[in-house]
């Protein structure tokens, strides 16, 4: 039989990993996979769509629905899936094409889907969803000077909900998501302008208010798995819920400890609520792939995680032992920096090298100002979600692509070059965020003809569309023909490289006086002891630590000086980050 030939070579495939198997060939209809960085999660994910085809879980017309937090992810999985899944079923009868049995989307990529198709029952504009112009209603003020005529009422309700969402506010997102589609619908759409939260709240609406839109989604979609699942917000979270029937098969994908966008909305211990709430089965995969052959990185990686399971009592049973070097002062550590990244490259010349940081401020300009002293080229990557030039770079080339398209919606070379040319002209003389914006854009769009060439045109506007939307150029890092990047750990999500430096490992840089040191009680020795009061805050800053050090496949280096420049540009004396001090971690 066919399913027992895919059931051989998937346990040759996964031989040795029972966790792994245990996923794959699971009978349970409802799963929750935990899945740390670099422990397999593509492929066994790829490996159990594989195993749900062969044996009939997903019959024709049904269909599996994979749901990622970001476009980019999206396309990874589409990518994977496609490539991998022919290979498993070669020398088998299975003739089947991959898009007729699964669809693969980020959130508001879905949410789009459903608006074009069923939209027009909330207002006739929702037709032509992709010639919305978005707009940010993050705040009050540009709103009312971008939408002409939005009373300052109008503008407070729009904003006031943005606020909520990021805040992750539940109470106050549900009290008001009528007040807050209502005016979208009577105000905005009849200006052909969607704001970003409004495609997840009016695609909810849509399913809520019509019963016959949601059981036809229910039914379509009998599997749905999602892959980031700590990325969720509240409305990516609603849609979910009403796409979950009493017979769906739900796999749930995700890691608590790479839970990073807590700032714009990711919903806090997300992974155990719905533990309970949907009924799942939590498997725990245990093999770490990438530090296999590294001890030290394993068990850096391991101990991370204990420090996150028990923060007051972390259980270690071997210490890992950082790559650490400290500096008398912050230029002689840029230029501890530059040696370092220079020697990996010469040693490990197809390596790259990535320099990750908590924030931009006046440290990480001096290591900027040595590289630029020495003439050594690098990629400025010092952008996050919510920097407000990375987000309008963005928000403008999403309106010009949108324009374009009221010219004529295909998309061609021409098009993207036109695009380019636009944003160039816009932004004038670029300085180094721009003209990092604008290399990544290129980079881009010749993804658009070449790595997605195989995608219909209404794809590619969609791809384009969310991308945009999303604010997701930062993806395309990893394509950049520098050979070191300068990147903040949030832009860096996602992400990987060879080698990984992460420097400023100090008291008030990393973590932060946001993020943990303005709360910490723990006297001037930095020798934390994490009470309930603090847990939460140190969660948030461990998060951030362990995303930066998985983004390295092969070693990662710390660095620190001995005194500090502050918001002032005062040099200050500090100590040596809580971070490197935890229980499990020693540095010489």
């Amino acid at each position: 039989m066919e399913i027992l030939s895919i059931t051989e070579k998937l346990r040759e495939s996964h031989f040795g990993d029972d966790k792994q198997l245990e996923v794959i060939l699971s009978p349970i209809k409802r799963l929750l996979i935990e899945a740390p960085a670099g422990y397999g999660k593509t492929k066994t994910m790829v490996s159990k769509i594989a195993f749900m085809l062969a044996s009939d879980q997903i019959p024709y017309p049904k269909r599996l629905l994979a749901l990622t937090f970001s476009v980019n992810a999206a396309y990874k999985v589409k990518k994977d899936v496609t490539q991998n899944i022919p290979k498993i079923f070669e020398g088998t009868k299975n003739n089947f094409s991959i898009s007729d049995k699964m669809v693969v989307s980020n959130y508001h990529g879905f949410a789009r889907r459903i608006l074009k198709r069923y939209g027009y029952k909330i207002h006739p504009n929702l037709k032509d969803i992709d010639k919305l112009q978005s707009i940010d209603d993050s705040d009050s003020r540009n709103l009312m000077a971008s939408v002409s005529g939005l009373s300052y009422a109008n503008a407070e309700i729009l904003s006031n909900f943005n606020y909520a969402l990021k805040n992750v506010n539940g109470k106050y997102v549900e009290e008001n998501v009528n007040f807050y589609n209502s005016t979208v619908i009577s105000v905005l759409l009849p200006l052909h302008i969607i704001p970003y939260n409004a495609i997840l709240s009016l695609a909810c609406m849509l399913m809520n208010d019509h019963l016959v839109i949601r059981n036809f989604y229910q039914r379509l979609f009998s599997t749905i798995l999602v892959d980031e699942y700590q990325d969720t917000n509240i409305l990516s979270y609603w849609l979910l819920s009403l796409l979950f029937s009493d017979q769906s098969n739900i796999i749930l994908m995700g890691d608590s400890l790479q839970r990073i966008y807590g700032f714009i909305g990711a919903i806090p211990d997300l992974l155990s609520i719905s533990e309970k709430q949907f009924n799942l089965t939590k498997i725990k995969l245990n093999k770490n792939y990438r530090f296999q052959h590294n001890k030290e990185m394993l068990l850096l990686d391991n101990n991370i995680r204990k420090n996150a399971e028990n923060p007051s009592s972390p259980v270690i049973s071997e210490v890992a032992s950082i790559d650490f070097s400290l500096h008398e002062n912050q230029v002689l550590e840029a230029q501890y920096l530059i040696d370092k990244s220079i020697s990996l490259l010469e040693e490990f010349p197809n390596s790259k090298v990535a320099i990750l940081v908590k924030q931009r401020g006046n440290n990480i300009n001096i290591i900027i100002d040595e590289f630029n002293k020495r003439s050594i080229p690098f990629f400025y990557g010092l952008f996050t979600d919510d920097d407000s030039n990375y987000i309008k770079f963005n928000r403008e080339c999403l309106f010009e692509f949108i324009e374009l398209l009221k010219i004529k919606d295909q998309v061609s070379k021409k098009l993207a070059s036109t695009l380019v040319n636009r944003i160039k002209a816009k932004f004038g003389t670029p300085d180094a965020l721009i003209t990092s914006m604008l290399n990544l854009l290129g980079i881009f769009l010749s993804k658009i003809f070449s790595d997605f060439a195989f995608l219909s045109n209404d794809e590619k506007i969609t791809l384009i569309s969310d991308t945009f939307e999303n604010n997701g150029l930062k993806q395309y890092i990893e394509f950049v023909e520098a050979k070191i990047i300068i990147s903040t750990v949030h832009g860096a999500k996602g992400l990987e490289w060879d080698f990984v430096i992460i420097p400023d490992m100090e008291a008030f840089s990393f973590p932060n006086y946001y993020g943990l040191c303005g709360v910490c009680k723990c006297g001037s020795n930095c020798n934390l002891v994490v009470t309930k009061e603090i847990e939460r805050k140190f969660l948030e800053e461990l998060s951030v630590f362990y995303v930066a050090v998985t983004r390295a496949r092969k070693q990662v280096y710390f660095t620190a000086s001995k005194t500090q420049l502050n918001y002032k540009s005062e040099t200050i004396e500090r100590n040596i980050s809580c971070l490197l001090k935890l229980k499990g971690i020693i540095y010489g």
